[in-house]
C-alpha cells in the first residue's frame, strides 16, 4: 500500500505549473531562517512548513523537487493511517484504510502541492496515534511522541488546533468513563501543559493574525458555510473535489457504497444486547469507533459553527481529518456480512478512486504560468515591463521568469481608477511596452480598471488567454521616454 501510494503521488508530479500559493511557499523558503519566521508572523500560517522547505530546497527548485516534499509526506500518511487503523480495528482494516488513502482523489492533489496541508495531516495523525498508544500502553515514550507531533502540527497549520480539540475531548471522555490511574492522569495533564507551553510563544501572533483579517480570502470566496457545505465535505472526502470527472451513475453508486459502509461500521456503537454480541467483542469496538467519530465530527462541526461568525471553512484545511474518515469506512467494509460483498465494495471504491485519479491527471488544475511566462520571455524586448492585476500574480510569474524582465506590482487591491491611471502614467514615462496579466472577474479588479487605463493611453498589440490566468495583453505605450 505504501508503494502504491508513492507511485500515484510521484506520477505527474511536475506536470502542472507552479501556482500562486506554491510560489509563495518557495519565495518564503528562499529567505534566511529569521526572515522565514518573520514572514510567517506577518502572513496567515505558522512557520514550520516553510522552515522545512527552506532546507528541502537544497535538492533543487524544479517543480518536481519542490513538490517532492509533500509527496514524501503523503506517502508517510498512508503508512501512518495503516498503523492507526491496525491499532483500532486490526491489520485487515488497516490494509483497507491504507488502500483508500493511497488512492484518495482528495489526498493526492495536496500530496503534490508545495503547501503545508499534507504535512499538518500526517503530524495530526501521528499525534492521535501516539495518544492512543499512550492511553493503551501507558508508556512515557508514547506521551513524548504525542507532545512532539502535536506541537509540530500546531506550528504547521492552525487547524491542528481542532485536531487538538478532538484529542482533548477524547481524553476527557476517557477520564470520565474509565477509571484512570493517578499516574496516567498526571501524564495526561503534563502532556497537555507541555504542548501549551511549547506553543505559547506563537500565541500572540496567532491572536493578532486571527483578529486582523487573516484568512480573509475564505470570507470572500466561501463566506458562511451552509448545511450544503457540510454535505459537500462528505462528497469531497469520498470521491475528491472534482465530481464532474466521474460518470453520474458511477459517482452516485460510490455515494451509496460509502454511505452503506459508514452505516455498517457504526453499528457497533449500539450497545450489545445478547451474549453472542459480547463474545464477538462488539463492546470492545465502541471506544475505537468513538475515537474515529470524534476525530471527524468534533473538528469539522466546530469549524463549521465558528465559521458562522468568522468564515474559515474550506475543505483543504480539513485534510487532517480525512484519514479517520477512511478508517471508519474501512471498518464498515470489514463489518459487511459476506466476504464477496466486502471484496466487491472495496474493489468498487478503489476503482472509482483510480478513475478519479486518472481523470484528474488528464485535467489541468493550476493556472498555466509556465506557458504564459515562456511566451513573455520569448517575445520580450528592451523597454518591456510586466504589470499584474491582481498584483500577487507576480509570484508564480517570477518563479519562471527569474528576474529576466522588469515587473510592476504597484496596483493596489482592490484596484481604483485613480491608482490605475497613476500606474499607467508612470509606466509611460519609463517603458515602451507593457504586458498586462489580468484575472477576469477577480474581486481585486472585477471591472478591469487597469486594462481601461491602458486602453486610453496605449495601443493594444496582442491578446492571449491561458488556463487559470484568463488574459494576457501586450500594449505599446504611445508616450515613452525610454528606460
Amino acid at each position: 500500500m505504501v508503494l502504491l501510494g508513492a507511485v500515484v503521488r510521484f506520477t505527474g508530479l511536475a506536470d502542472e505549473s507552479i501556482w500562486l500559493d506554491e510560489a509563495t511557499s518557495i519565495i518564503i523558503a528562499r529567505l534566511n531562517l529569521p526572515s522565514v519566521v518573520a514572514w510567517a508572523a506577518g502572513d496567515i500560517h505558522p512557520p514550520l512548513y516553510y522552515l522545512v522547505l527552506h532546507f528541502w530546497l537544497r535538492f533543487g527548485e524544479s517543480e518536481f523537487a519542490v513538490r517532492a516534499l509533500s509527496a514524501v509526506v503523503g506517502v508517510l500518511t498512508v503508512a501512518a493511517t495503516y498503523a492507526l487503523a491496525r491499532e483500532l480495528f486490526g491489520s485487515r482494516v488497516g490494509m483497507y484504510a491504507a488502500l483508500l488513502l493511497a488512492l484518495s482523489p482528495m489526498h493526492i492533489p495536496y500530496s503534490q502541492e508545495v503547501r503545508m496541508y499534507a504535512m499538518v495531516a500526517v503530524l495530526s495523525l501521528l499525534a492521535s496515534y501516539f495518544l492512543l498508544l499512550a492511553l493503551r500502553r501507558q508508556r512515557w515514550p508514547y506521551w513524548l511522541g504525542y507532545v512532539v507531533c502535536a506541537t509540530l502540527s500546531l506550528y504547521t497549520h492552525y487547524f491542528a488546533l481542532f485536531a487538538l480539540l478532538f484529542q482533548v475531548s477524547f481524553l476527557i471522555g476517557r477520564v470520565w468513563k474509565v477509571r484512570v490511574q493517578r499516574r496516567q492522569l498526571w501524564f495526561i495533564l503534563l502532556a497537555l501543559c507541555t504542548i501549551f507551553v511549547l506553543f505559547l510563544p506563537w500565541l500572540p501572533i496567532l491572536y493578532r493574525q486571527s483578529t486582523t483579517g487573516g484568512g480573509g480570502w475564505v470570507e470572500k470566496s466561501v463566506g458562511q458555510p451552509s448545511w450544503r457545505e457540510l454535505a459537500d465535505t462528505w462528497v469531497q472526502f469520498s470521491i475528491g473535489p472534482d465530481r464532474q470527472l466521474y460518470p453520474v451513475w458511477l459517482r452516485r453508486l460510490a455515494y451509496g457504497v460509502f454511505a452503506l459502509c459508514l452505516l455498517s461500521g457504526l453499528r457497533a456503537l449500539a450497545p450489545a444486547t445478547t451474549r453472542a454480541e459480547l463474545v464477538e467483542g462488539r463492546n470492545s469496538q465502541r471506544e475505537s469507533l468513538l475515537f474515529c467519530v470524534t476525530y471527524i465530527l468534533v473538528p469539522v462541526m466546530t469549524v463549521w459553527l465558528l465559521s458562522q461568525f468568522k468564515p474559515m471553512y474550506t475543505v483543504r484545511y480539513l485534510l487532517p481529518f480525512l484519514p479517520a474518515y477512511y478508517i471508519l469506512v474501512a471498518q464498515g467494509i470489514h463489518q459487511l456480512p459476506w466476504s464477496g460483498v466486502r471484496i466487491l465494495a472495496l474493489v468498487l471504491l478503489a476503482l472509482t478512486a483510480l478513475l478519479g485519479d486518472y481523470a484528474a491527471w488528464r485535467t489541468p488544475r493550476n493556472a498555466d504560468w509556465r506557458s504564459a511566462s515562456a511566451l513573455v520571455l520569448r517575445q520580450a524586448q528592451a523597454g518591456d515591463v510586466v504589470l499584474f492585476s491582481p498584483r500577487w500574480d507576480e509570484k508564480p510569474f517570477e518563479y519562471y521568469a527569474r528576474q529576466r524582465i522588469p515587473v510592476n506590482i504597484d496596483l493596489p487591491i482592490p484596484v481604483t481608477e485613480t491608482a490605475a491611471q497613476q500606474v499607467t502614467a508612470d509606466l509611460s514615462q519609463r517603458y515602451q511596452r507593457v504586458w498586462l496579466f489580468w484575472e477576469r472577474g477577480h474581486y481585486s479588479d472585477s471591472s478591469g480598471m487597469a486594462k481601461l487605463a491602458l486602453d486610453e493611453r496605449a495601443t493594444l498589440v496582442e491578446t492571449r488567454d491561458f488556463q487559470g490566468i484568463h488574459s494576457l495583453f501586450l500594449y505599446e505605450l504611445s508616450t515613452s521616454g525610454g528606460r
